[in-house]
């Protein structure tokens, strides 16, 4: 063979099949769709080599998943697996992308001698030797994309595995495909925590185990061996140290972040802290563009840094979120770095942002009822019409719910109580019961301690109606009777009326219809004086509610009438649709099927536009006893299917 010229690009030698890989972890768990879009991936027949970025924070398993998959395919790599391993550390283990190709050529049995110096050269040479062969490449632990593509193979028959804690995005434009990797669900998080620590754990330590391991594979692989290695350690004791001890070469799951915390700028380093100390489960990026002292251009760039490093992660409609290890490092860093003024008000002017946007999307939702709120706090402006408010409404509901609780948890009692209120007409088509009604308590004592007497009067009737829903009657007549006392001593005409109406609600229960019919005229007379028609018109219908009780089905369809008249002139589609209801049972009683049907059909269509759930349910319902009064069970079946499904989307009451 002729001497091959120092820094020439060969492809002639003979070249080995080295399989470089170290040992497989002893079991994978949890990761099964990961593994079936690996194997996806390698099956297709592109002309390029196949690329996947495996990413994820420190210690999610990408590393183990990488080498699970290469150990279970290696026959299909007969030319050889070829390792390296990259850090963001500097450890000694590291490489560069240079040191990575010498490397790679030396285990293809190319001689040191014939190595070229320069990257460019090595990476030529390494592409020559290895075309046409069918082989893998894992890069472990890559911090830039530079590195990984100084590396990558031409052959089309090549799979390369990066692992990276970073989503190395860039490489997408050489056709890899990214592969976040996100903490394990309780359930495979679990199985790791008993076969590492080869003991039973009951559910209540797994919980608290499982919490401080946050589903990373690592962490739940290390609290597993110290519980094996230390027998007479109980597991809540682990589950404390967890987050801040180390175990022989591993770090503690504390220092887990340092390295990628370290290299991000300013601004996302403090956006990233920021997100810690937020309320809910996830951010929209609006509220984050409230909070932080950025412009709207540095906040983007921000968010798109901790997105590439993992730091947070992207979901639907402008949110963003953290992963609960995640979230609880940009806390912990928080804490220990920005004061405690600074983080207060952070908190402080999120949860007005929020506030804010809850009482501007009720006046679109539920505008019948005007919010004490809105009197001191102006419109944002953020919604288009009333579709987008309920959707903002349905998406946020969990964060308005924690901002609520933060808002308690520091005092600000005027938040608290005015984004209970605010809530009411979210409430009203979604019925999510016990959240609402832990909201609406805790409104009540914000109100008083406010000393807003009607505020807290409005608190006491939200909660009597979701008390009555959940059929804790006794609880519901006491807080109308608070409502009702209220009114009366601060001589508030609509706080009676309502009041008046809650108690009739009361009386129903007991089946003690003549009080509740006396109950309703009453409260229909203080709304008249009121100058508020819907309430008038809303009496009625519940008066003829009544009638139809007692069989004065004659008296019902007078008050019904009105009512429908009065309702439709508000523009009130759902009390409406309700008295609606209560016509087309007693025209259906009295022979007429296709007027009841035809009204109920066209009363749907119309709630259907407002995104009821609740309210839809209601007609679906009456229609569906319609329908199998007249011998359609059929169709009787499909509305209570529907009314169903429904009411699984507004969680229903349990009665």
């Amino acid at each position: 063979m002729t001497e091959a010229r120092p820094g020439a690009v060969t492809s002639d030698r003979p070249v080995r099949a080295p399989v470089q890989l170290p040992p497989a972890p002893s079991v994978l768990l949890g990761r099964s769709a990961e593994l079936r879009r690996l194997d996806d991936i390698r099956l297709r027949s592109d002309p390029a080599p196949s690329v996947v970025v495996l990413t994820g924070v420190g210690g999610i398993g990408k590393t183990a998943l990488a080498l699970h998959w290469l150990h279970t395919h290696r026959a299909q790599f007969p030319d050889g697996i070829l390792c390296a391993r990259f850090s963001a550390e500097g450890t000694e283990t590291a490489e560069s992308a240079s040191g990575v190709l010498h490397g790679f050529l030396a285990a293809l049995g190319i001689p040191a001698d014939d190595i070229p110096a320069s990257l460019a050269q090595r990476a030529a040479e390494f592409r020559a030797v290895t075309a046409d062969r069918r082989f893998a490449v894992l890069l472990d632990d890559v911090v830039h994309s530079a590195d990984a593509r100084a590396v990558l193979p031409s052959s089309a028959h090549a799979f390369v595995l990066v692992t990276s804690r970073s989503q190395l995005t860039s490489l997408a434009l050489d056709g890899a495909e990214i592969l976040p990797l996100s903490p394990l669900p309780d359930q495979p998080a679990r199985e790791v925590l008993v076969r590492a620590g080869q003991r039973q754990i009951s559910q209540a330590d797994a919980k608290d185990l499982l919490t401080a391991c946050a589903g990373l594979p690592l962490a739940l692989a290390i609290t597993g061996a110290r519980l094996r290695t230390r027998p007479r350690r109980k597991p809540h004791q682990e589950a404390r140290r967890g987050r801040v001890r180390p175990v022989g070469d591993f770090p503690a799951l504390a220092t887990v972040f340092d390295a990628s915390y370290a290299a991000l700028d300013d601004s996302a380093a403090r956006l990233y802290r920021t997100c810690g100390i937020l309320p809910g489960p996830h951010h929209a990026v609006d509220a984050l563009a409230d909070t932080p002292q950025s412009s709207p251009a540095r906040l983007d760039d921000a968010v798109d840094e901790l997105i590439e490093a993992n730091l947070l992660h992207e979901l639907e409609d402008e949110t963003v979120a953290q992963h609960d290890v995640v979230r609880h490092d940009a806390r912990v860093r928080a804490e220990r770095q920005d004061a405690e003024t600074d983080r207060r008000y952070l908190v402080h002017r999120y949860i007005r942002w929020y506030r804010d946007q809850t009482v501007t999307a009720s006046a679109l939702i539920h505008p019948f009822r005007p919010n004490f709120a809105a009197e001191t706090v102006a419109a944002t402006g953020s919604f288009a019409d009333r579709d987008h408010a309920v959707n903002w409404s349905r998406r946020d509901r969990p964060v308005i719910n924690a901002v609520a609780k933060a808002a308690s948890a520091h005092g600000w009692d005027e938040e608290l109580w005015q984004l209970a209120e605010a809530s009411w007409g979210f409430f009203l088509h979604h019925r999510d019961y016990e959240p609402f009604l832990e909201l609406c308590t805790a409104g009540i004592e914000a109100a008083r301690r406010c000393e807003q007497p009607l505020v807290e009067a409005r608190m006491h009737s939200q909660a009597g109606f979701v008390c009555d829903q959940l059929g804790r009657y006794d609880e519901a007549a006491a807080h109308n009777a608070v409502t009702l006392e209220i009114g009366e001593r601060e001589q508030h005409g609509p706080t009676q009326a309502s009041a008046l109406s809650r108690l009739a609600r009361n009386a129903r229960r007991q089946q003690d219809w003549e009080a509740a019919l006396e109950l309703y005229e009453r409260s229909a007379r203080k709304h008249a004086e009121a100058g508020l028609p819907r309430g008038v018109g809303q009496a009625r219908y519940r008066r003829g509610e009544v009638l139809i009780k007692l069989g004065r089905d004659d008296e019902a369809l007078r008050e019904l009438a009105e009512a429908t008249v009065i309702l439709d002139e508000e523009g009130d589609v759902v009390q409406h649709a309700r008295a609606v209801i209560s016509l087309a049972a007693i025209h259906a009683r009295r022979g007429g099927y296709r007027r009841a049907r035809t009204e109920l059909l066209e009363a749907l269509e119309d709630v259907k536009r407002l995104q009821s759930p609740h309210f839809q349910a209601e007609i679906l319902t009456a229609l569906a006893d319609l329908e199998r009064g007249h011998g359609d069970e059929t169709s009787a079946q499909r509305h209570l299917d529907e009314a169903r499904r429904l009411r699984g989307d507004s969680v229903e009451p349990p009665h």
